[in-house]
Formats: structure tokens, C-alpha cells, sequence
């Protein structure tokens, strides 16, 4: 594969002018209708959804369900975050523009116009070297530890299905973050994984779940900052946005599905790795050492292994959504 960054913008621009309504950025759209456009249609609700929600259901696309005041979006049982909660004018719930755009074109209109699929990816295991990351309380057992040897078995369980793979590092060296994404656009990468372990507040033993972020898009607020906070800007990577949110949501419900951890969602987020990259890339926290019961799991290699299982299997639906293999 040459790049996906020369063919994004036709591909872009071709499905925007499939639909029947064009929305822009800035406004604010109906859900049903939105989704109406996208081949789906309104279902039952179930026994104790709330009154102000809406499911939707269509052929060969995930179900989705929405609630008032809600700051996500489950799309095939899995939250993803958009750019403003779910409202409602007239008794119809409402997104943003942006997120129509951003989340729901990405996820549920489907496209063969890539001719080849991914061949090389950039695994990137988190901290190293002098930065050692989170440290699992009850074992001492560090984040900078456990990202790389995730990789490893992530690398392994890759190549096996005949993808070309390249470690940000394979020992316990420091890499600047700068040096990361750089690394991937220097060789050309279809792909770029970041491999990430968090932890909540001290103190908080309880706080768990796995989470995936991919590049926040420009004028959308991300979802790890305060409103007071937030950069709007348009960054490189911005230019895979398309690709970005498939590629996390993919990985994201393999992890869920396959773990059976509380699923955090696919959330936004402009990391110092994925700012520079142009590839589709995403950064995986693949669960809280600091949860007493949760970092014991992370801790323990069969755990990591079935992560590393379950990102693989998430790499291998994005690759087959555009009908190829490796």
C-alpha cells in the first residue's frame, strides 16, 4: 500500500455527496434522520430504556442506541464519545454536525474504494527507559514493563497473519514522544498502535476499564480535557480522521468483547503521538493498574496476552472492512 493519505480526501468527498442531506460542521442534525440517510432504521426501545431514547438497527451495520444528555453514542455495544451530549428539539434526540460527520459516516457507511489494505504497522510501547509510567500498587509490576512485552506478544500474533511489523522500542530505553510518530511517517506505516496501561486518582482502587483514543478532530473539544482547557486546532493526523475513529472503534470492541472489562469508550483525545502521524493511528489504555483488581489481571501474562489477542483481532476487522488482507 503507497499511503491511505493521497486517497483520503476523493474517498472522503465521495461519500459525503452520497447522501441525500448535507450537514455541515456547525449544525445541529436529527438522529433519525441522520441515521435514516445511513440505511438504518428506528427499532423498539427495551425494557427500562429511558423515555428520551431512540435505537436504531439496519442491515449489516451495528445497532445503535441513544439517550438524552448522554455524552456517547453506543454503536454496536460500544461508547463512542462525541463531541457534544445527545439533545433534543421537538421529542427527537440530536447530534452535532460534526459528530454526524466524524463518527457516524466513518462507522456506518462502508467503502471498497481502497484497492490494498494495511501491510505495515508501528506498535508503540508506552513510557521506558527513565519513564517508568503507572506501577501496580500491589506488585510493583510498571506500566513501562507491561506495555513492551504486550507489544511483543501483539508483534508476534501480527506477523503471524502476515503484517509487516516495527517496535518503537524493543528494550527498556527512553524514546521521546516526538521520535515515535516520527518513526512511523519515516517508514511509511499503514498503522501506528500505542500501547498504553492507566490509573486513576491516588488513593482509588476501584476505577477500571479499557479505553481507546484516536485523534481528536478540528473544533471538536477533547474528551480527556476541560471545556476551559480544550485546543480546537486542526493537527496532521487530522487528515485520517475518517480512518482513525474505524480503526479505534474496531480495536475498542474486540477488547471489550474479548476481556470482559468495563468498556470506557472510544474517546478523543490530541496526544503528542498521534498529532504528527499520517497514518491511521490510535493509543489503547488497555485497563487501570492502580484497581486493585484490574492491575493484578494486567500483572498477570495470560492477561496480557489475551489484550494483545484482542487488538489483534481489532486490527484484522479494520483490515477487512475494506475486503482485503495482508
Amino acid at each position: 500500500m503507497k499511503t491511505i493519505t493521497g486517497r483520503f480526501f476523493w474517498i472522503f468527498t465521495l461519500l459525503v455527496f452520497a447522501f441525500a442531506v448535507q450537514v455541515r460542521a456547525d449544525s445541529t442534525v436529527l438522529l433519525d434522520d441522520s441515521l435514516r440517510q445511513l440505511g438504518l432504521r428506528e427499532s423498539a426501545l427495551r425494557k427500562g430504556d429511558p423515555a428520551k431514547s431512540e435505537r436504531f438497527t439496519g442491515n449489516g451495520v451495528p445497532d445503535i442506541y441513544a439517550e438524552k444528555n448522554v455524552p456517547y453514542l453506543e454503536i454496536g455495544g460500544i461508547k463512542v464519545f462525541l463531541s457534544r451530549s445527545v439533545d433534543v428539539y421537538r421529542d427527537n434526540l440530536t447530534i452535532t454536525g460534526t459528530d454526524y460527520q466524524k463518527v457516524l459516516v466513518p462507522l456506518l457507511w462502508r467503502s471498497n474504494a481502497l484497492p490494498k489494505g494495511v501491510r505495515r504497522i508501528v506498535i508503540d510501547p508506552g513510557h521506558g527507559g527513565k519513564d517508568v509510567g503507572k506501577i501496580c500498587n500491589r506488585t510493583e509490576y510498571t506500566e513501562k514493563s507491561a506495555t513492551l512485552d504486550t507489544a511483543f506478544r501483539l508483534k508476534n500474533l501480527l506477523e503471524k497473519r502476515g503484517f509487516e511489523i516495527i517496535l518503537t522500542r524493543k528494550e527498556d530505553v527512553f524514546v521521546d514522544l516526538d521520535d515515535r510518530a516520527a518513526m512511523a511517517n519515516r517508514v511509511k506505516a499503514d498503522l501506528f498502535i500505542s500501547v498504553h496501561y492507566n490509573s486513576s486518582r491516588p488513593g482509588d482502587t476501584t476505577s477500571s476499564g479499557i479505553e481507546t483514543y484516536c485523534l481528536t478532530p478540528k473544533g471538536q473539544l477533547s474528551t480527556n480535557k476541560a471545556k476551559a482547557k480544550a485546543d480546537v486546532t486542526a493537527e496532521p493526523g487530522n487528515r485520517m480522521d475518517y480512518f482513525n475513529v474505524q480503526l479505534a472503534w474496531s480495536v475498542q470492541r474486540q477488547l471489550i468483547n474479548n476481556t470482559g472489562a468495563e468498556d470506557r469508550g472510544v474517546r478523543r483525545a490530541r496526544f503528542a503521538v498521534l498529532r504528527p502521524l499520517n497514518c491511521p493511528g490510535i493509543l489503547i489504555e488497555g485497563g487501570f493498574m492502580s484497581s486493585k483488581e484490574e492491575g493484578a489481571k494486567i500483572a498477570n501474562p495470560a492477561y496480557r496476552q489475551k489484550l494483545a489477542e484482542a487488538i489483534a483481532a481489532g486490527i484484522t476487522d479494520y483490515n477487512q472492512r475494506f475486503r482485503v488482507g495482508p
